[in-house]
């Protein structure tokens, strides 16, 4: 073999030995965070026939105020009863106890701030997954948002100190510029290790951004009619 290149045998070396180093890097994590990040949870109730359930449609969210060019938004997240399984109440962690989650209708250029609330027992982190948005409103995963009702010094699963990312109590605003073209988006909870789970569980939603190219196109309006 010619120097500098490599075999196929050491090539198959160095993936497996990569692949290890993942494995034992991902062990690590879930040491450190001090919890299994949930386990497989098969349906006890019936399944209903295929495409015989209506589709569920969130409602769409109002502003609580708006002013200067801006939208304002409060949402909260909760505990709620939904049925997902027909004559079945399945518990959700949904923003304001619904899923999905309200459907915000926003336009491009237009500054959108949502205010959400922490009445759950975890903490959490809202993340606009496609948005264009500034560093400190991106949700990242240890930009953590605690329950209003939390131990002092908590932050992620009782770990004091085990993040270092910027942490709020109770309530936190997120601010939306969106200085982008119409899209559909979705806003979702981005918790370090615990997303899936999260997510799982309810807390995830829907966000539109439109805009005067897509006003143009013959698109449903949402009124079951199009434009």
């Amino acid at each position: 073999m010619r120097p500098g290149r490599l075999s196929r045998r050491g090539f198959l070396g160095l993936t497996a030995g990569a692949g290890a180093a993942v494995t034992v890097g991902a062990a690590g994590w879930s040491r450190l965070a001090g919890a299994s990040t949930g386990r497989v949870l098969a349906s006890a109730g019936p399944l209903p026939r295929p495409f015989g359930v209506p589709l569920p449609v969130p409602p769409v969210a109002r502003p609580v105020r708006s002013e200067h060019g801006a939208d304002f938004y409060r949402v909260e997240q909760r505990e709620g009863q939904r049925e997902i399984l027909p004559g079945r109440k399945t518990t959700v962690w949904g923003y304001d106890g619904t899923f999905p989650g309200p459907t915000f209708a926003a336009r491009s250029g237009r500054r959108t701030v949502i205010e959400v609330f922490n009445s759950l027992a975890v903490p959490t982190v809202t993340h606009l997954h496609g948005g264009v948005t500034p560093p400190e409103s991106d949700g990242y995963p240890t930009d953590l948002l605690l329950p209003a009702r939390c131990a002092p010094g908590q932050t992620h699963d009782g770990m004091a100190g085990a993040h270092t990312g910027r942490t709020a109590v109770g309530y936190r605003s997120y601010d939306y510029p969106l200085p982008q073209r119409a899209a559909t988006l979705w806003y979702h909870d981005h918790r370090m290790a615990f997303s899936a789970p999260q997510v799982w569980r309810g807390l995830a939603g829907f966000f539109l951004v439109r805009d005067a190219e897509e006003d143009r196109l013959p698109l449903p309006d949402g009124t079951g009619t199009f434009r």
